[in-house]
């Protein structure tokens, strides 16, 4: 947390400005820095977590991969790469269901406003992706 705090201009210094002297970080993203609602909170964190998750995926060892991709999906980790590989990995095991729901979960993020500025402008750059995905399995769902 205090990396970020002092990176961005927490505890009374004033926060860094874009050239053209707007702050990087709006009033609101700066007050939700180090709060339950900071979704970079516990980055670095959820971050090795997936780096261990994708070397998992690499030896192998799927069932390792898929529960820490699902804590990162648990966690909101505001990168797409867990919720893309997560519902990748349930459609390979037909588990068609799971996979519809873990890319409803990062659309719904996408679509929340709470992302910070640079994971929202990813997050709005793969949300075509993700919605044209959750249609397809929405479509391969037997009908009741």
């Amino acid at each position: 947390m205090g990396f970020l705090r002092r990176l961005f201009g927490g505890r009374g210094g004033e926060p860094p400005a874009e050239p053209s002297g707007k702050p990087l970080l709006d009033r609101e993203e700066l007050e939700r820095i180090g709060t339950e609602d900071d979704l970079l909170r516990d980055y670095e964190t959820a971050s090795a977590r997936n780096f261990r998750a994708m070397k998992a995926e690499e030896s192998g060892e799927v069932e390792v991969a898929i529960s820490l991709y699902e804590r990162n999906v648990a966690e909101e980790f505001v990168e797409a790469h867990p919720y893309e590989r997560l519902a990748v990995l349930y459609e390979r095991h037909r588990r068609t269901g799971d996979a519809l729901q873990v890319t409803e979960r990062f659309i719904a993020l996408a679509k929340s406003g709470r992302l910070p500025r640079g994971a929202q402008r990813s997050a709005d750059r793969r949300l075509p992706d993700f919605e044209a995905r959750a249609a397809r399995y929405r479509a391969s769902e037997p009908r009741q």
